[in-house]
């Protein structure tokens, strides 16, 4: 039998115990909340770090839950089968992506980011921005595009089709980036487009990186140039730069350098290009010269390609030429020519000099037009 006083215990235990839960609870929300902010903070930061980038255009990966497919030298037969067999698994879908690029005469690689149709490519490649240029697919369709931005000094260029998509494209890495020793497959379209084939796959490693630039020994020539630099993650990690003396020495522009250039310089054109009336007349060809070059170390342009039959190649020009001056003015780097051919229209003769075995050289050249 109960006493009078053992309800009340009975009662007083469980309203202690409901207090005890509740102070808990209130316990934990306060040590918790602060980690819930950390959080939400690291995940704004997070969206901040790439805004304006479309979300479909950026892929990270985590090494401990995707840990990458192949990271070492093959040291026997059962390993060069599995390179090759997640090489051939990539392949399709990377050729799918990667494009041709012409401007003019001359001709470069790209490869499609995003569903919307950005294209990374070189500077040099496509000259300038605001430049209307002619994206070729691998089964031939040409779509016209628009270079929204470049940055010469890095050779770094973002492209984007004037169609609404979507197109078929293959993400940029936000993470595990290049490093010395990994595996990646180089894309392009080496000496220009062909129908007969498709974009030509290299497979090779990575020799050395820095902030601005990575070093391979895929094999490169003309016409790879702003062609992409996989991973074997379903990766874009670079664009094709410089083509070294030797073919399987070239370099790179790093993908870190789009993503950190995206809403700065690279697509300064966008908001433009989304007001555009499609109505209103297409653009003024410009004044084209037909060459791809770097700058040199002794101040001038190094020439490192000539467009077969375009007006620098019929003049004469050749590669490793360094132009110095163009008619008087002095030529002191890439965007000084480019500052110097707004000025001039297609028809239009200019005098080029350069410096060649030693010694200065002047060459008549008549500027062709871009194609639009």
């Amino acid at each position: 039998m109960l006493t009078r006083t053992e309800p009340m215990n009975v009662s007083l235990r469980i309203l202690l115990a409901d207090l005890f839960r509740v102070n808990a609870i209130l316990l934990l929300l306060v040590c918790c909340s602060p980690l819930v902010a950390q959080e939400a903070r690291t995940s704004r930061q997070s969206d901040q770090k790439y805004e304006g980038i479309p979300a479909q255009a950026l892929k990270a990966i985590d090494p401990r839950t995707d840990p990458l497919p192949f990271d070492d030298l093959p040291e026997d037969l059962d390993d060069l089968q599995k390179l090759e067999a997640i090489t051939l698994k990539l392949i399709p879908d990377y050729q799918a992506a990667t494009v041709n690029i012409q401007v003019g005469g001359g001709q470069g690689s790209g490869v499609v980011i995003s569903p919307r149709g950005h294209i990374l490519t070189a500077a040099h490649v496509v000259g300038e921005a605001g430049n209307s240029v002619i994206i070729v697919f691998n089964d031939g369709r040409r779509h016209r595009a628009t270079v929204l931005g470049v940055n010469p000094s890095i050779d770094s260029a973002i492209v984007r089709l004037d169609g609404k998509g979507p197109y078929k494209y293959i993400p940029m890495a936000t993470n595990e980036f290049t490093k010395t020793g990994r595996w990646v497959i180089a894309i392009g379209h080496p000496n220009g487009y062909e129908l007969s084939r498709l974009p030509v796959v290299r497979l090779g490693r990575v020799i050395t990186t820095t902030e601005k630039t990575v070093q391979t020994d895929c094999s490169l020539v003309g016409g790879d140039s702003g062609g992409p630099l996989f991973d074997l993650s379903g990766r874009v990690v670079g664009i094709h730069s410089r083509i070294g003396v030797s073919n399987s020495f070239n370099f790179h522009v790093p993908v870190e350098v789009y993503l950190r250039d995206w809403a700065a310089d690279l697509t300064s054109g966008e908001a433009e290009l989304e007001g555009e009336d499609a109505t209103q007349p297409a653009p003024a060809r410009k004044a084209y010269l037909g060459i791809r070059g770097r700058d040199a170390a002794n101040a001038g342009l190094m020439i490192s390609e000539v467009t077969p039959d375009g007006p620098a190649g019929t003049a004469g020009l050749e590669r490793g030429d360094i132009i110095v001056k163009c008619d008087d003015e002095r030529v002191r780097n890439f965007a000084g020519l480019v500052k110097f051919l707004k000025t001039k229209k297609p028809g239009e003769e200019i005098t080029i000099t350069v410096e060649r075995n030693g010694r200065e050289k002047e060459f008549e050249v008549t500027l062709g037009a871009t194609e639009l």
